[in-house]
């Protein structure tokens, strides 16, 4: 479960012992967006867009492939499936202010557990150090439990506010985020 991103594209080792190929998100990737968010529980995809959200429409699939190079990044993750490159993954962040970005990830349903999680967490660290960016927001359902311990094992160590409904995560971009913390 290694990936050593000090830019992309880059390579890492998935915990069942895939290549993961790590790269940015390209308008081409729509029909790959689309069957990733096919492979998504209702749960996955309430817990990436705390909403309910039944399928993915072309404006969306062209907001999320077609990003602003002066506000955001995206960092997508692909695994070879049968004879074929399959977007497994993806994580965004879009400059909220000078210092800091909200940030999203989202892992397939068949791939989560493997480290994937973890690798574009890694990469997006990099890039953002590279942005010029000091903070990741980050909104989350406070049930979603699974979140708030993977985030906490991959260095996010920033604070926690309860808000209408929602945890606001704040975390500083730093270091130990493009290092591994503890395996999840």
């Amino acid at each position: 479960m290694d990936a050593k991103c000090h830019s992309l594209p880059c390579t890492g080792i998935a915990a069942d012992g895939s290549v993961v190929r790590l790269r940015e998100l390209d308008g081409g990737d729509g029909p790959r967006l689309v069957e990733l968010f096919g492979c998504l529980s209702p749960e996955s995809i309430y817990n990436r867009f705390l909403a309910p959200i039944a399928r993915l429409d072309e404006a969306q699939v062209m907001t999320l492939t077609h990003t602003d190079p002066a506000t955001e990044r995206t960092v997508a993750a692909f695994l070879e499936v049968g004879r074929r490159e399959r977007l497994v993954g993806v994580g965004r962040f879009r400059r909220v202010s000078e210092d800091a970005a909200e940030v999203a990830i989202v892992v397939g349903d068949p791939w989560q557990r493997q480290g994937i999680g973890r690798m574009i967490v890694r990469a997006m660290g990099v890039a953002a150090r590279e942005f010029g960016l000091k903070w990741f927001d980050a909104t989350i359902d406070p049930c979603n439990v699974r979140l708030l311990r993977f985030a906490e094992s991959c260095g996010f160590r920033g604070t926690l506010q309860y808000r209408e409904g929602l945890l606001r995560m704040r975390t500083p971009v730093a270091e130990d985020l493009t290092t591994s913390a503890r395996p999840p």
